[in-house]
């Protein structure tokens, strides 16, 4: 699918903007150590996000295999989230050359937007401490529609905000959501091999894939 001169850019934010995951290490460290069980590793975490707070939460129990219930997994979440939401920029940082490409497409007129499985006030506290908030025109968070990724309906939905449609628009991310998400909303997929997954058999269906946020640029040039 082309993917050259597109008019809207759709970024994932976890992993694809900003590598948020030794902040969700030291926030479910936290929470594991209020029920005196060992911490988890950055290396785990990485595998472990991208579909939401509870379901990262959810991975973490399984993984370390310490039982729970849904009520059990309600209390951890409340205690993850508050540790999270009050230390949310302490190690997260945008990835290389993320600021400066953003502000070029910016100036050459490219819509951004962001749409993510995180918590929709999060993502915008999370965006405005590292002073990148301001550049996109759009952000479609965890509960901001009925759906979710992988579901279409946030990118789908988001297109219809800023009235455009899927041929003036790209997907940029770094999992399977994205890619599902994208596929699902006929929208052309750029993922990046430096985000959060242990499949790397998605890169294959991807349009493109690439190693350096900065490579975007290309895509605004015939």
């Amino acid at each position: 699918m082309p993917i050259n001169n597109r008019k809207i850019m759709i970024f994932d934010l976890d992993g694809t903007l900003v590598d948020t995951a030794p902040d969700f290490r030291n926030s479910v460290n936290f929470m594991l150590n209020h029920y005196n069980e060992p911490p988890v590793t950055l290396e785990e975490i990485r595998d472990w996000v991208g579909y939401g707070g509870r379901e990262l939460i959810k991975r973490t129990m399984i993984a370390k295999q310490i039982e729970f219930d849904d009520n059990k997994l309600d209390e951890m979440l409340a205690i993850f989230l508050s540790h999270y939401t009050e230390n949310i920029d302490d190690d997260s940082k945008l990835y290389d050359n993320v600021k400066e490409t953003l502000n070029f497409l910016k100036k050459e007129n490219i819509k951004l937007s962001v749409c993510t499985n995180k918590d929709e006030t999060l993502s915008r506290t999370l965006l405005e401490k590292l002073d990148v908030l301001h550049l996109f025109d759009y952000l479609a968070g965890a509960y901001t529609f009925e759906n979710r990724k992988p579901h279409p309906m946030p990118l789908i939905k988001t297109l219809e905000h800023l009235d455009m449609n899927k041929n003036e628009a790209v997907m940029i991310g770094d999992s399977v959501t994205d890619l599902k998400a994208a596929q699902g909303a006929g929208i052309p997929v750029v993922l990046v091999d430096y985000g959060y997954t242990d499949n790397k058999d998605i890169y294959n269906e991807a349009d493109l894939v690439i190693s350096n946020f900065s490579s975007l640029k290309a895509l605004i040039r015939s």
